[in-house]
């Protein structure tokens, strides 16, 4: 897992990639994202991983690999799936799941410990949470 300046999410551009080498699965997310957004980007492309996607090497992921991945030699890779949008079914499925994982595990936002009180104890009303 790691962050890639050029996966930016904006304008239905990608903003997280699974890559899949011969020996290994690479995972990178979007730089400039928030810790939770990151999380919820790595689920989605684990989700990936665990229902069996993929595509054909050589299929254009929506980013110039070339580019972003230096040190990846394109002869290892197998596939490779960009997430920029949820057009495809693959992509539903994979949101879904890992909305799911995310649901369980309980994953969002940490409170800042300089946050004032008034927004720790509205954060917590609207999840349900306090008296």
């Amino acid at each position: 897992m790691e962050a890639v300046e050029g996966v930016n999410g904006n304008d239905d551009q990608l903003c997280g990639l699974w890559v899949e080498l011969d020996n290994a699965d690479c995972i990178f997310y979007e730089a400039s994202t928030s810790p939770l957004h990151r999380d919820h980007i790595v689920l989605h492309e684990i989700s990936h991983i665990l229902l069996g996607h993929s595509t054909a090497a050589g299929t254009d992921p929506g980013a110039d690999l070339g580019k972003l991945f230096t040190s990846i030699d394109p002869r290892t890779v197998r596939s490779v799936l960009g997430r920029a949008n949820f057009s495809s079914p693959q992509e539903r499925e994979a949101e879904q799941l890992a909305t799911r994982i995310a649901e369980v595990a309980k994953l969002r936002p940490r409170t800042p410990e300089t946050r004032a009180p008034e927004l720790n104890r509205l954060d917590a009303a609207l999840r349900g949470e306090g008296s």
